[in-house]
């Protein structure tokens, strides 16, 4: 367990790199899923038996078999031949059954590519040529470069976009692109880019490759996930179109500043923005939404994890400030954007404590042990869930479509929500891919993939 004290604390936050623990806490998207947004598109992975099993079981539980194929590695493949030969062979094994050619292949190498120095260039010509009508689209499965430079999880985040080819920019066409969970109709983000004229677009809109591929007419992109950034950033760069990064902040001023933003660069593209200008309108209903949840949870306490919100310390001062009583936060490292808030933690909640998921020992020994059963935990976030082991939590991944004035209500509205009915935890939480296809306790008008895929896992028995 570590406590946020002003004269210790560091970027990220000096938790060790050890041998560390995984939460069996799957609610978040994995590399399967998220390249199964793009219509049509066919995954390959080529992996040995024991990393190939939880990729496998994903697709299976996702009722897209048909979407996915494997190419498995033996210790005898790599003494006795090349992996450059066996990748190109068996993906075009794979290819050559399928009943027709997608337009896209995503082809995940792995960590043994690394170990022996692969060509990979090779390999993605090789295939290219055989096959000109695919467009081959390199990605990683490679957990032993998770610690530095990009994650496969943020590198996969950019590749997804990689098919798609700049088109002639359509008027006043937007893209709001990089979260899993997608902006549910009557967002406030949405809401505002439907006022300023704006044909706003998300990639899980698309329901065709021809969709798919619409997304390269936008004049400008919107990212809102901060892992999404360098993808969409350098997607911008290829479309030669605008870019602005708006990510669900919590903090007033941050919101006016975001506003101030995406008027500016609607300007640019010839658009005036039609926006809500009664900010302190919207700041007053917010601190009314605030205070009921103030007086609803009482001396409840409340705990916070990142995997819900990609604001956890942002809203840790937020509640603070309202005199909601935040015990804990469960978190990794701190993003850039959250240090501003981190900084008002340390010096006026210095009781605050910060454990990471990843090192929880201390933590799960206090509250699991020996020590007197808890009285009822809020907890924003699946981990947070299960590491207090309370069924009164928040199910939302990715900050689940909030955003603006209106997510800051929302956030509260389902925190109230989360106190009147005791949840499952230890049935939620194993579930794979929130939306992907568990399908449970997503933000109501939230049109998500797994939703049309529930014909498709009752044909698999699934």
């Amino acid at each position: 367990m570590y406590r946020v004290e002003v004269k210790e604390a560091q970027y990220p936050l000096p938790f060790p790199q050890r041998l560390e623990y995984n939460a069996p806490v799957h609610g978040t998207w994995n590399i399967v899923h998220i390249s199964m947004l793009v219509p049509g598109a066919h995954s390959i992975y080529v992996c040995s038996d024991n990393c190939m099993r939880g990729v496998v079981m994903t697709a299976a539980e996702m009722g897209c078999q048909d979407r996915f194929s494997c190419v498995t590695l033996s210790e005898m493949d790599v003494m006795t031949d090349n992996l450059e030969t066996i990748t190109i062979e068996g993906t075009a094994n794979v290819i050559d059954h399928l009943e027709k050619h997608p337009p896209v292949v995503f082809l995940f190498l792995v960590c043994l590519h690394v170990f022996v120095s692969s060509d990979e260039e090779y390999i993605l010509k090789k295939l290219r040529e055989r096959y000109p009508d695919i467009c081959f689209v390199r990605c990683y499965m490679d957990c032993v470069r998770q610690k530095t430079g990009p994650t496969p999880d943020m590198k996969l985040r950019g590749f997804e976009y990689e098919p798609i080819v700049p088109r002639r920019q359509v008027p006043g066409r937007v893209n709001v692109l990089g979260c899993d969970v997608p902006y549910p109709e009557g967002s406030e983000l949405l809401e505002v880019l439907g006022r300023s004229g704006c044909d706003a677009r998300q990639l899980q809109d698309c329901k065709t490759y021809e969709e798919y591929q619409a997304l390269g007419e936008a004049q400008l992109n919107i990212c809102t996930y901060m892992n999404a950034q360098s993808g969409i950033s350098e997607l911008s760069g290829r479309m030669d179109c605008g870019y602005l990064y708006l990510p669900p902040a919590v903090d007033y001023e941050e919101i006016r500043e975001e506003y101030r933003q995406l008027e500016e660069a609607l300007a640019k593209i010839g658009l005036k923005a039609g926006m809500n200008c009664r900010m302190d309108e919207e700041e007053r209903l917010c601190e009314e939404a605030l205070s009921h949840l103030k007086d609803r949870l009482g001396d409840t306490p409340v705990v916070i994890d990142y995997t819900c919100h990609q604001r956890p310390l942002g809203i840790a001062k937020l509640f603070l400030e309202h005199g909601i009583c935040v015990e804990r936060i469960y978190l990794d490292s701190v993003l850039e954007e959250e240090k501003p808030a981190l900084a008002w933690l340390q010096e006026h909640a210095p009781q605050l404590e910060i454990t990471a998921t990843m090192r929880p020992q201390a933590i799960r020994r206090e509250l699991l042990t020996g020590s007197a059963p808890r009285d009822r935990v809020l907890a924003l976030g699946q981990k947070a869930a299960w590491f207090e082991q309370t069924g009164y939590f928040v199910n939302m991944i990715e900050s689940g479509g909030l955003w603006g004035y209106d997510g800051i209500r929302k956030l509260c509205r389902m925190a109230e929500e989360a106190l009147d009915a005791e949840k499952d935890m230890r049935d939620i939480v194993p579930r794979k891919g929130m939306g992907w296809p568990s399908l449970c306790d997503v933000p109501s008008g939230c049109s998500l993939p797994g939703a049309d895929q529930a014909q498709r896992r009752e044909e698999h028995g699934i």
